[in-house]
């Protein structure tokens, strides 16, 4: 399945999964199970009170509040949660645009607005399998992807700034944003083949805004200090 690509502040581009077929059958089902169960509840409790007591417009406005997040579960969610219904959280799973960044709400609810088509008429199961960023006819309309958000477990370098005594080599590395240090560390752990390409493009770009004149090693162990150094600041300053 190919990668969404996105390009950073710093100019290197970098690449998102889409989420699998199976990670977005089992986290709707996921979600169906808890939509279900949620309508059974409100229902058990509308028989086992006195809300049918009311009068009518009391009683209609009761029965539409209780049963309207069942209708807007979905756009409710990923709005309010960065992208995650309760079945996306499981499956680390979220709603992003193409780009990377969040969607609006007009992006959620033409998502929202078109999931009946695509789940009622199977189109959304072939728009995924066929479209290269895994898209349903929703993502498709409001530009968005459905993206993994849990990354497999490639240890940084050796994390050297947790040793005693450990001394920084570059006191610039004080300088970095955690934005910047995060695209670092995502740098060295890219596992593509123009991984080297975008190691060199990052570490020069880093030393000329920076003003670094980096001492000996390669520019992937340039990286790796840069990215121990400002661990070791953090710690510094948290402590």
């Amino acid at each position: 399945m190919a990668n969404s690509q996105l390009v950073t502040g710093q100019y290197v581009t970098l690449s998102q999964m889409p989420g699998s077929l199976a990670d977005r059958v089992l986290g709707q089902l996921i979600d169906n199970i808890v939509l279900i169960a949620y309508a059974v509840v409100v229902t058990m409790l509308i028989m086992n009170t006195q809300i049918n007591e009311l009068g009518n417009n009391a009683f209609a406005a009761v029965i539409i509040a209780l049963y309207l997040p069942l209708l807007l579960y979905h756009p409710l969610m990923e709005l309010l949660h960065h992208g995650q219904s309760i079945g996306k959280t499981v499956m680390h799973t979220k709603v992003v645009n193409v780009d990377g960044t969040s969607p609006t709400l007009g992006g959620y609810l033409l998502r929202f607005i078109l999931f009946p088509i695509d789940y009622a008429l199977g189109l959304g199961l072939v728009s995924i399998i066929l479209t290269q960023r895994a898209q349903r006819l929703g993502d498709l309309a409001a530009g968005t992807m459905v993206v993994k958000t849990k990354a497999a477990y490639i240890p940084l370098p050796d994390y050297s700034y947790t040793m005693d005594g450990y001394l920084p080599t570059y006191s610039e590395a004080a300088e970095l944003t955690l934005n910047q240090a995060e695209l670092i560390h995502r740098v060295l752990t890219y596992n593509k083949p123009d991984r080297y390409q975008l190691v060199d493009r990052l570490a020069l770009k880093i030393q000329q805004t920076l003003g670094i004149v980096p001492q000996s090693g390669t520019q992937e162990q340039f990286l790796a200090t840069m990215l121990n150094d400002y661990g070791y600041y953090c710690s510094t300053i948290e402590a």
